[in-house]
């Protein structure tokens, strides 16, 4: 019988759909697979990001199953919210979108679902008038983030500490 070349079948398509709360669990082996073991956050925590703000929280599916993945939510102020924590409220006066996790599986990486789904998220936040995109670039990811037009801003290393080493605070303005 032939071997089959999976680089010649064609590949599926994928779909971005709004995060459910019955999607934590594959959301969290795609976490699994992405991050080092400290920077691997709990069901709580995240499941509080999808419940607080479920229209800017979304899945990438393939074949139905979910690969990838945007957990983000308006925030205030320039400090980031703590790793691992779960969110009981968000703040009552936003201005910032903040994009909290965000991971494709290997299958998926270089077939532009990071930028889709950054573009959902970004464009509810203008929709709301937020002022601004935040996020903490983490493992090395600054220089990926600066290429969809994110710029690093100071923050002192205590408000980063749980983020990891070579953590750093990104922000990019949102046009209206």
């Amino acid at each position: 019988m032939p071997s089959q070349n999976l680089a010649s079948r064609p590949q599926a398509e994928v779909t971005l759909r709004a995060m459910r709360a019955a999607d934590i669990d594959a959301v969290l082996a795609v976490q699994s697979q992405c991050y080092r073991a400290e920077l691997i956050e709990s069901r709580d925590a995240l499941a509080s990001r999808q419940r607080l703000s479920p229209d800017t929280c979304f899945v990438a599916e393939e074949d139905g199953r979910v690969r990838g993945y945007l957990f983000a939510h308006p925030w205030q102020g320039e400090t980031p919210p703590a790793l691992d924590t779960p969110l009981p409220a968000l703040p009552e006066h936003c201005d910032t979108l903040f994009l909290h996790d965000m991971a494709i599986s290997e299958r998926l990486r270089g077939r532009g679902v990071a930028p889709r789904l950054m573009e959902k998220a970004l464009r509810s936040a203008r929709a709301r008038g937020y002022r601004y995109a935040r996020l903490v670039a983490v493992q090395g990811a600054a220089s990926y983030w600066r290429k969809l037009g994110f710029k690093p801003y100071p923050l002192g290393r205590g408000k980063l500490a749980c983020y990891g080493d070579g953590a750093e605070g990104m922000l990019a303005p949102l046009m209206h």
